[in-house]
């Protein structure tokens, strides 16, 4: 058990942005640890794109990637563990994990990310397909499905305007709303103008095989083939509420609110990546934090200079 030891900065959350904020503040002898609890929203998918020379690799890759290529630098330290509580004290936080550790740092960097919560989206079956043939971002996961039969299940507002995004990789679109009417009468026509349908009757569940989406089964009896597909939303929620509790405001969609560079009206307290954006994206996020990092290093640099 590790007690009280004190570092620059202490960074939540092992995603892109987390280790890439860790990485340039290891470059930049700051002492740091990344407490990293491993159970990352995407590691459902089996591969990630769009990233220029890891394009198609798999979420764990970038992981155990990136702790091989923090281990020499000597002032970072990697913990698979999560934190459970964060207080203010007179040298800035004191940061306890669920295993028991405690860090102090004038300093805390949340890279937490979001949580899917498939169960409140109530749609049978998504579970079996969602990661495999059914994905919430078409700029990841459009390229493999392009040119087939898909689906866009969402009943919120937006869900119209989400179509015609989808569209760009496919002729053959239809939106299941699920019993909701989310979508008006003029936007139903304009979908209906570029070929996309709209099926408003509730779903009984989805039919499919090994992870492949079959069928979209509707509550009287009809059966809609389609061979994958989108969601307009995951039931995606804050995987931390650690910084609401802190003080840190939350917009109306639930983004932590912090500026450009991460920094909150908070004193000592940095959020960024999806925490902050809602979506990022990895090569996204992983830019955010060495931003971040930078101006961590500077702050720091600037404090010890005037000291």
């Amino acid at each position: 058990m590790i007690n009280n030891i004190e570092l620059d900065v202490v960074i939540v959350g092992g995603g892109p942005a987390g280790m890439s904020a860790a990485l340039v503040l290891g470059r930049g002898l700051m002492k740091t640890v990344i407490i990293n609890e491993e159970k990352p929203r995407n590691l459902i998918t089996q591969a990630s794109h769009g990233i220029l020379t890891r394009d198609g690799f798999h979420p764990s890759e970038f992981l155990e990637i990136a702790k091989r290529q923090l281990e020499q630098y000597k002032t970072v330290t990697y913990k698979k563990d999560s934190v459970v509580q964060v207080k203010k004290n007179e040298l800035g936080y004191k940061v306890k994990t669920n295993e028991g550790d405690v860090f102090v740092a004038k300093r805390i960097l949340f890279a937490t990310g979001y949580k899917d919560n498939l169960a409140a989206i109530n749609l049978n079956g998504i579970e079996a397909v969602y990661g495999k043939t059914v994905f919430p971002c078409p700029f990841c996961d459009g390229w493999e499905r392009k040119n087939e039969s898909l689906a866009l299940f969402g009943s919120e507002e937006g869900v119209g305007h989400f179509a015609k995004i989808i569209s760009n990789w496919t002729n053959d679109l239809i939106v299941f709303t699920n019993d909701k009417k989310p979508i008006g009468s003029a936007e139903k026509e304009t979908l209906k103008r570029n070929n996309i349908k709209v099926v408003e009757e509730k779903i009984e569940t989805l039919i499919s095989e090994n992870g492949c989406l079959k069928e979209v089964r509707l509550i009287n009896g009809e059966s809609i083939k389609r061979t994958g597909g989108f969601l307009f939303s995951t039931g995606e929620k804050q995987a931390t509420d650690i910084p609401e509790k802190l003080g840190v405001e939350v917009s109306e969609i639930r983004t932590y609110q912090a500026n450009d560079w991460g920094k909150t009206t908070i004193e000592g307290i940095y959020v960024i990546g999806d925490a902050k954006n809602n979506f990022t994206g990895i090569i996204g996020a992983a830019s955010e934090g060495s931003l971040v990092a930078e101006m961590i290093i500077y702050e720091i640099i600037e404090e010890r200079w005037l000291s």
